[in-house]
């Protein structure tokens, strides 16, 4: 498989795969009709720093992507992400029921959060730092593919000379991703319990767990 920089044409397979990875790696077609506000979650990397991104073909078919921003400032995912709830909860309201429940239920998970009844409030991201997000389809796992566009990419910001990176990673009990950051240098900088995907797990205790890299070290 080939690791190559992103190109315009690759959007909405890029998109495709956002929205089949969404659910903690599964597709968000159990929880939404479709990714016409999913989708509205990554067009900063996507129109404002594509060439930040780095993508996995397979026989001319985009199967996984990762997404980069060189400056956290840019890009403050967690003002991105209370932005995008309230805006998809009002667009929300033309879509189908299945697409007005997900979103109100991620808006009072969202207000629970902002009123300081959930430990989301204490998570922290390592300050002038960028940040990645890598997505695979099925057939792309566990190749050691998600190492080679990590270092595509590590690379590519270290010419930029970024310093340090991180990733905010959901951790399941019988489901962890820990191994993949922990192996590829990254160390647990921040974590908490999480209620983000509760409504759709309940009985599943999830975290919220960021790993930072210092790119001077490697």
């Amino acid at each position: 498989m080939l690791v190559r920089k992103y190109r315009t044409s690759d959007r909405k397979q890029v998109e495709d795969i956002h929205f089949e990875t969404g659910f903690l790696g599964s597709s968000m077609s159990r929880l939404l009709s479709n990714n016409l506000l999913w989708k509205k979650n990554i067009t900063y990397y996507l129109e404002k720093e594509s060439e930040s991104i780095f993508v996995l073909e397979n026989k001319n078919k985009v199967v996984g992507y990762l997404f980069g921003c060189l400056n956290d400032a840019n890009n403050n995912e967690t003002r991105s992400f209370v932005l995008h709830t309230l805006k998809n909860l009002m667009l929300s309201l033309f879509l189908p029921r299945k697409d007005k429940v997900f979103w109100r239920n991620q808006f009072m998970t969202l207000l629970h959060t902002l009123t300081g009844n959930s430990e989301e409030m204490n998570f922290k991201t390592p300050k002038n730092a960028g940040h990645i997000h890598i997505n695979l389809l099925p057939l792309a796992r566990g190749r050691n593919l998600g190492t080679k566009l990590l270092k595509e990419f590590e690379n590519y910001a270290k010419k930029k000379r970024i310093k340090l990176i991180h990733a905010d990673s959901f951790r399941r009990p019988k489901k962890s991703n820990a191994q993949f950051w922990l192996k590829n240098g990254f160390t647990v900088y921040s974590e908490v319990k999480t209620s983000i995907w509760k409504n759709q797990l309940p009985d599943e205790q999830i975290d919220l767990v960021c790993y930072a890299k210092n790119l001077t070290l490697s």
